[in-house]
């Protein structure tokens, strides 16, 4: 009798296995298949601030307990979750057009203890900025030259503005900031602007 119920538990445990195969095959499917389509939502590709830098960019933004960050083009909400850890007075939304790295921030929304983040799929262009005290962005110059405009007009007076390794064309930063790396690795370079 045991070697019988045995069996049926062996058989149940790999049973799941072609699910959970089917689910990660769909999972590649899906990143290969919106990578190809990323230039349809947006004229940013997916690329992911360094984990090592994260830190930093928090540290710049110089955050207060009653912050409201926006990060616009939020990819998978790295700099959103690493700020508001904890933090629960603060309050962060991200905004993402492109499929894949939506569906990978809410993933990560879904399994976080961070209650503080709200993550939106839309188009920051037609996204109001004005509650916002900062902002971080990790775009292309052309996009951020776009964004000028925008911001000049809805960030109220003192919002921070961060921005990874891009300035604008037509307004000169505040701040420059080069980040620290070990000897091999890339340096990136943050620009601080004050609204």
């Amino acid at each position: 009798m045991k070697v019988g119920s045995d069996l049926v538990q062996y058989k149940h445990k790999f049973m799941i296995f072609p699910y959970v195969l089917i689910f990660v095959l769909f999972l590649f499917i899906l990143f290969i298949f919106t990578s190809f389509l990323t230039p349809l939502f947006s004229k940013v590709p997916f690329v992911p601030v360094l984990g090592r830098i994260v830190n930093e960019i928090i540290f710049i933004l110089d955050l207060k307990d009653d912050s409201v960050l926006y990060d616009l083009g939020c990819g998978d909400g790295r700099v959103l979750f690493a700020a508001m850890k904890d933090f629960p007075n603060r309050s962060a939304l991200g905004i993402e057009r492109a499929p894949f790295p939506y569906i990978c921030v809410k993933i990560r929304q879904f399994f976080s203890r961070t209650k503080n983040v709200s993550i939106v799929y839309g188009d920051f262009f037609k996204l109001d900025l004005s509650p916002s005290t900062h902002v971080f962005i990790y775009l292309s110059p052309s996009a951020l030259d776009d964004l000028l405009p925008k911001f000049e007009k809805e960030l109220k007076k003192g919002t921070i503005l961060v921005s990874c390794d891009f300035q604008f064309s037509k307004r000169k930063p505040d701040e420059i900031i080069k980040t620290k790396s070990k000897n091999w690795q890339s340096k990136h370079i943050i620009y601080k602007y004050y609204f």
